[in-house]
């Protein structure tokens, strides 16, 4: 089962967003036993925050995180580390599974 726990997004409604480009393929451990890749290219808008780190959704595509259950997720970045994923049906925070945070080759992109 994908560990969460309740979070509070605190949108960037009214303010201009930033946005993430991947600069390189990274895989990320997203359930007990799954891998995603997060693609070379891909473009992730940012949606606010949490207290855990800025959230960003993805433009164009549904990333998700996998346990019982499938759930789509927004990562969570302090910098350009993934320190989670915000699930944003459920209005909650999941940690990597395996503990682990991973670095982001990243550009930011300005509005």
């Amino acid at each position: 089962e994908v560990v969460r726990q309740p979070a509070q997004l605190t949108s960037v409604t009214g303010q201009p967003t930033s946005a993430i480009e991947v600069l390189q393929d990274a895989s990320i451990s997203v359930g007990p036993g799954y891998q995603r890749v997060i693609p070379r290219g891909s473009v992730w808008t940012n949606v606010g925050r949490t207290a855990q780190g800025e959230v960003f959704k993805p433009i164009g595509r549904v990333f998700t995180v996998e346990g019982t259950h499938i759930y789509e997720a927004y990562i969570v970045l302090d910098d350009d580390r993934v320190v989670g994923f915000y699930l944003p049906v459920e209005r909650a925070f999941s940690p990597p599974p395996d503990g682990r945070e991973t670095k982001l080759s990243i550009r930011r992109k300005q509005p």
